[in-house]
């Protein structure tokens, strides 16, 4: 039997904040509309790398944002 692995249980309002810590910090990621079903999230457009992503939690926009950067200076050096 496995168990299946959830993102962290986050309140709308903590995603409204969210959103707007990255239209602030991140202007290239263009906010495309906020989810409170199935599981509160923030649906935004990469417009560097041209995709869209989806952000449930802080954490998992601040690993994005640092794996984007890493991924981005591998390319310029």
């Amino acid at each position: 039997m496995s168990e299946e692995q959830h993102p962290p249980s986050t309140s709308f309002p903590v995603i409204q904040a969210l959103r707007e810590r990255i239209e602030t910090e991140t202007p290239h990621l263009w906010v495309m509309g906020l989810f409170e079903h199935p599981c509160p999230s923030v649906k935004v457009k990469d417009t560097v790398h041209g995709i869209l992503v989806g952000f449930s939690c802080e954490a998992h926009y601040v690993t994005y944002v640092q794996i984007m950067a890493r991924t981005g200076e591998k390319h310029h050096a």
